[in-house]
């Protein structure tokens, strides 16, 4: 009996009373479960001898059941399972328990959807079976989100603290890392939306260079240096071991919610603030985000990788002192982030660098020479070993695609005739100078002001992709031997087409109707139509959203402020550099105008907007904070200061008489 009493003295307050909670919630539910199932089945079947009064809508009656089961839960736990916390019935109070409703009907779906598009069981037993993880999990849901969202006017099982305390005091004692139950409730809402999106991209949208990819993945056409080899290889093993397509695009979806899910908990764990928690969350909703979460693209690869490298740099912030293993593993997690990004995504290096500094500051504000020296060698060794090991596995064929940005140089500066020049004068056989030369008229012709390999170049029938060895040093020496004699023209030419990139982008949205699928998959229509018209709409309403100029821009200002509030301020400076640096890559190299070409500094720089905002409360709510705390101490040397009888005696803080207080 001592033990015990010592123990229940120990532990906290919520979790001695939270075993009232679960059996008056249990029975509430239990409850409301019977009377679903019972006025269901009485607005279905009614009685023997008369059928029910809604027996031929069985989706109507459903509905009536459903709502009635809610009212139920409503009643019985806020006046009874939480009316230690009952307060005036408030509009946030009923959009909470309705949204929460809907959040455990999906969860309750979700494994039968599972049994029954994943593992392909359709049996009695088997619906059941996962009807019932998925109550059970549903279950859990509601019992969270009604402790910490719904029923939370008054908590009577929270601890006493002084008024003169403030409202800091009380958010970092809510943000305890015992208390669970706000991160199971945000990995919930992320599964939710994972699974979602994933969905509404089944089997994930493909451009013609994912088709191109998942050919190579699936040994239908030789693996080529032209896209990521490491991609085809990834999408290979994730096929070998899944047997399905759409396992790539279900992993980036869950590389993302992942990613989301740990961002939201760190910025809980440092502001507090519940709703910037799952406004995180709503960064992978935002439209100019969701557009590509389920096209299998190199861009969105580097994208997320990066993104997942800054969450594990947030969550080294908030290591204690002295946790040297763990820094070096979370530091090995982000280089092996880091070195998938660059292998995917060939210019993608340069902001990689910026990415490595946030993780390296984030791990030691002050790493130190060795540090430094191991990590940045590491990271290079990863590299190189990692691009020795997909060459030696996949063995690509070299195409030599640089040659691409050479070949837009030349026959866009020059003229015909000066193309047939300088192509002789570089060596070219007469038959790739003709070729050149056709390709200059073509685009002068056609007014097509790039990519002029696949809007100009004469293919022929037969030829595979890219160039060989000697076409390629043709270019690049003509472009060395021209570029230089027409220096006005290529600044002019290169400007154009980077002002295109950033003012005129395209693509916004890769639907089903554009993508280039298999003859044998299909894609939900319905829902494709109805995320093409939500981000559509957006880009309709808020065109800058998908330029590039505007997130240049909000690179530039996260990049360019000397100092921001909050503990992120180098965090949001290295950010805005990698945004900047990265759009700054193709000036020389952009080979059109398609969004995805600033989709990483997209995705930056509306990761540095939250975290400015959080870093602002951080700091709004600290300066509260130390106000609160100034005061009180005040109060307490003014009524704790020694009681004298003189009037002239001086006052303890300062030099000058006090006014005493006597008691009559």
């Amino acid at each position: 009996m001592l033990h015990s009493t010592v123990w229940r003295r120990h532990m906290p307050s919520w979790v001695r009373n939270i075993w009232r909670e679960v059996v008056a919630f249990g029975l509430v539910g239990a409850v409301a479960f019977v009377v679903e199932t019972a006025s269901f089945n009485f607005l279905i079947f009614g009685s023997p001898d008369h059928g029910g009064p809604l027996g031929s809508t069985p989706v109507l009656a459903s509905a009536i059941a459903t709502l009635l089961a809610m009212v139920v839960s409503w009643l019985g736990n806020r006046y009874w399972t939480y009316r230690d916390r009952k307060g005036a019935v408030d509009r946030r109070e009923v959009a909470w328990f309705i949204a929460v409703n809907l959040a455990g009907l999906a969860v309750t779906a979700f494994p039968v959807y599972v049994a029954h598009e994943v593992f392909g069981l359709s049996s009695p037993l088997s619906d059941n079976a996962a009807r019932l993880v998925g109550w059970a999990a549903a279950t859990l849901v509601r019992f969270a989100a009604y402790r910490t969202l719904v029923f939370t006017a008054h908590r009577e099982d929270s601890l006493d603290m002084p008024a003169t305390t403030g409202r800091w005091r009380a958010i970092s004692r809510a943000t305890r890392p015992d208390d669970l139950l706000w991160p199971c409730f945000l990995a919930v809402v992320a599964a939710i939306c994972g699974w979602a999106v994933s969905v509404a991209f089944h089997p994930g949208f493909l451009s013609p260079d994912s088709l191109s990819q998942l050919a190579q993945a699936q040994g239908k056409q030789p693996v080529t240096d032209w896209h990521p080899p490491i991609l085809a290889l990834f999408w290979r093993t994730l096929i070998d071991i899944t047997g399905a397509l759409s396992a790539m695009a279900a992993l980036q979806a869950a590389v993302l919610w992942g990613t989301l899910w740990v961002l939201a908990v760190v910025l809980w764990r440092r502001t507090g603030s519940r709703p910037l928690s799952l406004l995180m969350l709503g960064f992978g909703l935002a439209p100019h985000v969701l557009t590509f979460t389920g096209v299998v693209w190199k861009d969105v690869h580097m994208a997320y990788t990066l993104l997942a490298a800054c969450a594990i740099a947030l969550v080294a912030r908030e290591l204690p002192e002295g946790r040297e293993r763990a820094r070096w593993g979370l530091l090995v997690l982000g280089m092996l982030f880091l070195t998938y990004a660059m292998l995917v995504r060939k210019n993608g290096l340069p902001a990689v660098v910026p990415i490595f500094l946030l993780l390296m500051f984030a791990l030691w504000p002050r790493p130190g020479r060795r540090r430094w020296l191991v990590a940045a060698g590491s990271l290079l060794a990863l590299a190189a070993v990692g691009s020795l090991g997909v060459s030696w596995a996949a063995h690509p064929l070299a195409v030599r695609q640089y040659a691409q940005i050479p070949l837009d140089d030349v026959v866009h500066v020059l003229t015909p005739q000066q193309v047939r020049s300088a192509a002789t004068k570089a060596g070219a056989t007469p038959e790739f100078t003709g070729d050149l030369v056709a390709t200059a008229r073509t685009c002068q012709r056609r007014d097509i002001v790039w990519d002029a390999y696949f809007a100009c170049y004469p293919h022929k029938p037969g030829d595979r992709a890219g160039f060989g060895a000697d076409q390629a040093d043709v270019l690049l020496k003509m472009w060395t031997q021209q570029m230089p004699h027409h220096a006005t023209g290529y600044v002019e030419y290169r400007s154009r087409t980077f002002a295109r990139l950033l003012f005129q982008g395209n693509l916004q949205y890769l639907g089903g109707d554009s993508a280039v699928m298999p003859k044998d998959v299909r894609v939900n229509k319905t829902l494709d139509a109805a995320m093409k018209s939500y981000v559509m709409g957006f880009d309709r309403d808020f065109p800058w959203l998908f330029q590039g100029w505007f997130w240049l821009v909000v690179s530039l200002v996260l990049a360019l402020r000397r100092r921001w509030a909050g503990p992120w301020s180098r965090e949001l400076r290295l950010l805005g550099v990698s945004g900047v640096i990265y759009i700054a890559t193709y000036l020389p190299t952009a080979p059109s105008a398609n969004y995805r070409y600033v989709y990483w500094p997209a995705i930056a720089g509306t990761f540095g907007i939250l975290l400015a905002v959080s870093g602002a409360i951080v700091a709004r709510r600290t300066a509260h904070a130390t106000q609160d705390t100034d005061s009180t101490a005040a109060v307490e040397a003014l009524v704790n200061r020694p009681f004298t009888a003189d009037p002239t005696a001086p006052h303890p803080g300062g030099s000058g008489p006090r006014l005493d207080v006597t008691t009559g």
